[in-house]
């Protein structure tokens, strides 16, 4: 016969871990079904000048052969993989909220860009893309004359 001692701590802690995993699968499921999104969503800013836009991204702990910029017109399109670290046999995981999987961002530009001169960088985490103005989308000063 087969006994089991059970722990009232243990019990009540597995019951906290399942309930953080329940949150963080409803909240994922919120932003995925108000996003269209099936997966990790990285925060963005977008800050525009007269001749550029400058938006940065948080992907931190990526490699810049796992991320993919698209720029057409005055959308932006990122794309990324990052895989999952690997654990021991036997690790039991307790908490795990550091992203892994698959992302997709699109975002659309207050102007077209000049898809030559794109430039984009990444340091300690974060994915910088300078995306420069189209000239013919450049705002256009206009002299007025006395008459």
């Amino acid at each position: 016969m087969l006994f089991r001692i059970l722990d009232p701590q243990t019990k009540a802690n597995q019951f906290w871990r399942d309930f953080d995993r329940l949150n963080d699968e409803l909240t994922r499921s919120i932003l995925d079904s108000q996003f269209g999104s099936s997966s990790h969503f990285p925060p963005v800013n977008v800050y525009t000048k007269e001749d550029e836009a400058l938006v940065t991204c948080l992907l931190p702990g990526m490699e810049t052969d796992q991320i993919e910029i698209n720029v057409k017109d005055n959308m932006l399109s990122l794309h990324g993989k990052k895989k999952a670290e690997e654990l021991a046999e036997g690790t039991e995981v307790h908490r795990r909220e550091i992203f892994h999987g698959e992302f997709h961002r699109t975002l659309e530009l207050p102007f077209r860009v000049n898809q030559e001169q794109v430039s984009a960088k990444y340091s300690n985490g974060v994915l910088s893309i300078h995306l420069p103005r189209r000239e013919e989308d450049k705002p256009k000063k206009v002299s007025i004359s006395v008459g």
